[in-house]
Order: C-alpha cells, then structure tokens, then sequence
C-alpha cells in the first residue's frame, strides 16, 4: 500500500475511533450530556449551521484573517530570516531581541490590541500576524544557516555573483524551511484568528463561538468548535498538497539520497 494511502487510512480510522469514543462516554452516561453531548448530536447541529449564511460569512472572514497574517509574515519573515542566518552581525543584535518577543503569549495581548485598534477584523490579523510571525522567523533563518559553505565556495569558485549565488543557492536550500515554518504559520495565524474573535467579539468563528457561549448554547459551543478543526484539518491538508509539488525536486532528492 502506497505510504500517503496508508496515513490516510490511519488518520481516516484515528477520526472515526475519536468520534466513537466520545459517542460511547456521553451515550454511556459517563460524563452528562449537557457538559459533554453526544456526537451524533453535536454533528446534526453543525450540520443545521452550515445550512445558515452567516456561518459561512463567518468562515469565509476567518480564512482571510488568517490569509492575510501569513501573507503579511511571509513578506517580511522570510527576507529577514534570512538575512539573520547568512549575515552573523545581524543574528548577535537581534537574538535576544526575538527571544523574548516570541515568549510573549498571544492571549495575553488581546486586551492591548483591543484598547488600540477595538474587535475589529484588522486587530485579528495584527494580533495573527504576530504571533504567527516568530515560528516562520526561526525557521527560515535556521535554513538559511544550513546552507553548505562547500557549496557557496564553488560557486564563488565558478565566479558567479551574489545575486546568482542567492537564487541558485542560498534561496533553494532555505525553500524546504521555508515550506516548513508555512505551515506552522498558517497553522498558528488559523487558531489566533478563531482565538481572538472568542475573546474579543471580532468577526469571524471565533464570535459565534462567543455568542453561542453567552447564550448558554452548549450545543452550539461543540459544533463550532468542531467546525474550527474541520477547517484546520482542510487547510493542513491543502497546504502538505501544496508543499508535495512546490518541494517536488527536494523529495526526489533525498529520496536518491537514501537509495544511494
């Protein structure tokens, strides 16, 4: 069986043993069913949901949160990263710097966002786009500073210029990182936007979640927190399609690597 067949059959089994595990625990009176409804329950509310306009307006402003947060750190984490792996003066004056940013929680600066820019669609995405920012930082600078030195010298040695040498070298071997940190951005800017519309009201999924918990609507609580990660699983899975025929030639690589 071929390997993406086969994960997809052992995700496929993984989702169905979790559904059937949480069916059984609220059927078999385990956990009451007003903290914990079953979920063939929740699943014909969500299923009444998405038969709603406004979910979808809701879901569809979601993804251009989180769209635009990692449009807005590509643009300049991937530049400054690797400026920071290739150049060390640059790595020494902002390490400290970075580490620190990048331990401040998300959360924590709801309150500061709201106060400034109030529950707005552009106060998801600055606060998305922040904490989003520092995991495709560190990855793209890792990948900068992995790229061989052996390489780099023969391809001075061949006296071709700097600018050759960033895009036939330096830029190829930081692409795999880049794809990497990608993904944990889209990821990270995904869960921030539904996050801070359930703090702060702002539009989107994370608002009819909030509504839903104001109103005592429990039920409505479990179906839009499912929604949530059907929408994380759809976007994870269109972005490992993506990142297979974007890296094609880096997995053909190492594959002969490993054979050879």
């Amino acid at each position: 069986m071929d390997k993406r067949v086969r994960a997809l059959w052992l995700g496929a089994v993984g989702i169905v043993g979790a559904m059937l595990l949480w069916e059984a625990i609220a059927r078999l009176g385990l956990v009451s069913e007003a903290s914990l409804p079953p979920f063939t329950t929740v699943f014909g509310r969500l299923l009444g949901e998405l038969g709603k306009a406004a979910t979808w307006g809701a879901t569809l402003t979601t993804l251009l949160q989180a769209a635009a947060s990692v449009v807005i750190c590509t643009v300049v984490a991937v530049p400054l990263g690797i400026l920071i792996g290739r150049v060390p003066a640059a790595d020494r004056y902002t390490r400290s710097t970075i580490d620190f940013l990048r331990a401040v929680p998300g959360v924590a600066l709801v309150p500061l966002f709201l106060l400034f820019i109030g529950a707005t669609n552009e106060m998801v995405v600055l606060l998305a786009s922040f904490v989003a920012f520092w995991p495709l930082l560190i990855q793209v600078t890792e990948g900068a500073r992995s790229v061989e030195e052996q390489t780099l010298d023969m391809a001075r040695s061949f006296r071709l210029g700097a600018r050759v040498r960033f895009f036939r070298v330096v830029l190829p071997a930081t692409m795999p990182s880049v794809i990497t940190g990608l993904r944990l951005a889209v990821t990270v800017a995904l869960l921030v936007s539904i996050g801070a519309g359930l703090l702060s009201g702002a539009p989107g999924v994370g608002q009819l979640i909030s509504v839903a918990n104001v109103n005592g609507d429990g039920l409505g609580v479990f179906a839009f927190a499912v929604w949530s990660g059907v929408l994380g699983i759809a976007v994870l899975s269109a972005l490992r399609r993506l990142d297979s025929r974007i890296l094609a030639w880096h997995y053909a690589r190492t594959r002969m690597e490993r054979t050879a």
